[in-house]
């Protein structure tokens, strides 16, 4: 029986390895096992300078406390000599002398420094595989020196690649690294940080930095399993902020990162839920509606404090009496934003024209900051709201498809969601027969490319319900449907077309609170009930929607 899963790392991962990513490797390994076990960081000392003399040591960890672990690291000092290619031999003796000693025949200073303490030394080789009596020639070979040496009793240890495997049983982000599976069904750290919108600049104001704080916090807890609940609308930086949060090295090596789908159906879970399965992670699931942050946690909150879980969602439902810490994401302040405006080359004082613009909302302002600076006008002269919203979805091709993108958006836009795949397609085919009744040529197969090119483009998001980011740009389409359409909507034939076990007549009706409690667009929602507005006075949608939705 094949028992091999993505996690697997065969002895020719391990093989690849030069001297640098040998050394970068195993870094992330002692850093992993440090978060397992408690170990503060600040204990771990590991240069990535493999070209200086070190002494005969790469790596050490200093006079730790530990009751229980893997062996990765040992009670006391731990010093580790790092050995990458197959070419070396260290159950020759003068393999083992050349390592120890330095050409004038003295014992490595960080070696003696080690063992002075009491601490153990371990040589580690990333490129070979030890047989046994090779594995015991070349620790009796590293004791005798070190006997010749003064010291009658050393603690000595060698690792080959059967060693370092069994290791990474433990770590499923660093084995999903090391044999470059990191792009199978999730992302471990590393290829998270080569997506596009995590390689934006992060800015942060005081509160964006105590959520950060909160959140390393939690996912240090050793006790117990931990789910952080990462909450906030649509375009705000909520995962962003979680990649910066899990960006501290003993976190880093830990993370993997996916979708519930994804999480759902994969080798991950499987292994996690195994008995004996001694798998450590922080598990980064994005786009995790009620449901599904319901489902994941059921499975996975008994699994003791080797399982952190960090949810992310983009609305608020909070579990009442629940142990899920769920944390708000705030907008920025208006320092911040005019900040990433200016990031993208634009000077002080024209970016403080746009920050009512962006609501404080970083994908706003990042979008601004990328308009203005490839704006060949004059810079005095300011760039419309409608112009600056419609670069989102205006992506230089013809003026038809422009309009039958913003068509598709703007009847998006009357939901705060929508369903659109699997069981709840009825949801996007309702829509779509609205929009081709109001434009023949947009068909449901053109709907769908149109929903799958936005879907790429991260102006849709989601998993099987969808909606519409950054917020503001949700509430601005919302705004010019019912301008162009209000004076002649009538709900009852409006919701005929909808399906009855939908939750789309519910999400129809929270878009009116939803528009009202952005502060930017507050302005525009009362324009709606204005004297010049579709609804003067409002007693229309009132009386049909329930005066709850107007401020």
């Amino acid at each position: 029986m094949n028992s091999e899963t993505i996690f697997t790392v065969k002895n020719e991962d391990l093989s690849r390895l030069d001297q640098n990513t040998a050394v970068e490797f195993f870094r992330r390994l002692l850093w992993a096992e440090a978060r397992r076990l408690g170990v503060e960081i600040s204990k771990i000392n590991i240069s990535s300078r493999v070209d200086v003399p070190d002494g005969g040591v790469d790596a050490a960890v200093d006079a730790v406390h530990i009751e229980t672990g893997s062996g990765i690291i040992k009670q006391g000092k731990t010093s580790y000599q790092i050995k990458a290619g197959a070419t070396f031999k260290p159950w020759q003796r003068s393999t083992i002398k050349k390592e120890l000693f330095d050409t004038k025949g003295n014992l490595g200073k960080s070696i003696r420094t080690c063992l002075d303490a009491d601490g153990t030394y371990i040589l580690v080789c990333t490129a070979i595989e030890l047989e046994e009596h090779k594995h015991e020639n070349s620790i009796k070979h590293i004791e005798d020196f070190l006997k010749q040496c003064g010291y009658s009793q050393p603690k000595v240890e060698v690792w080959s690649q059967n060693t370092l495997i069994a290791f990474l049983k433990l770590f499923p982000s660093l084995a999903l690294q090391v044999n470059r599976r990191s792009y199978a069904e999730f992302q471990t750290y590393q290829s998270w940080s080569n997506n596009a919108d995590m390689q934006v600049e992060f800015i942060a104001a005081e509160a964006q930095d105590e959520l950060i704080d909160k959140i390393r916090t939690e996912l240090r807890e050793k006790v117990n399993a931990v789910h952080v609940r990462v909450l906030g609308e649509p375009g705000i930086g909520k995962t962003k902020l979680v990649f910066e949060a899990t960006s501290a090295d003993d976190l880093a090596s830990l993370v993997i990162y996916c979708t519930p789908a994804e999480f759902r159906t994969s080798g991950l879970r499987r292994e996690i839920l195994r008995e004996d399965n001694p798998f450590s992670t922080v598990l980064v699931i994005d786009e995790c509606d009620p449901t599904s942050r319901s489902d994941i946690w059921n499975e996975l909150q008994n699994q003791g404090s080797r399982i952190k879980l960090i949810s992310i969602y983009n609305d608020y439902d909070p579990v009442a009496g629940s142990d899920i810490s769920e944390l708000e994401t705030l907008r920025l302040t208006d320092d911040q934003i005019s900040t990433i405006i200016q990031g993208h080359g634009i000077s002080q004082e024209q970016a403080e024209q746009y920050i009512e613009f962006c609501d404080g909302s970083p994908r706003m302002a990042h979008h601004t900051g990328k308009v203005l600076v490839s704006h060949l006008g004059d810079p005095s002269q300011l760039l419309s709201d409608d112009y600056l919203y419609k670069k989102f979805y205006d992506f230089r091709d013809s003026q038809e498809e422009v309009q039958q993108r913003e068509l598709v958006l703007q009847y998006i836009a009357l939901f705060k969601r929508f369903g659109f795949g699997g069981p709840v397609v009825a949801d996007a085919q309702a829509i779509a027969k609205k929009v081709e009744e109001d434009n023949p040529l947009i068909t449901w197969r053109r709907f769908q490319r149109i929903v799958d090119d936005l879907k790429r483009r991260k102006i849709l998001q989601g998993q099987s319900t969808l909606y519409i980011t950054p917020k503001a740009l949700h509430i601005k389409l919302w705004v010019e449907w019912w301008r162009i359409y209000g004076n002649s909507f009538d709900l009852e034939t409006f919701t005929q077309g909808l399906p009855a076990k939908s939750k789309l007549i519910e999400w129809f009706h929270e878009m009116f609170q939803y528009a009202a409690e952005s502060e930017a667009a507050s302005r525009i929602v009362k324009d709606l009930l204005g004297p010049n507005g579709p609804f003067q006075d409002g007693e229309y949608l009132k009386t049909r929607l329930g005066s709850r939705f107007f401020i």
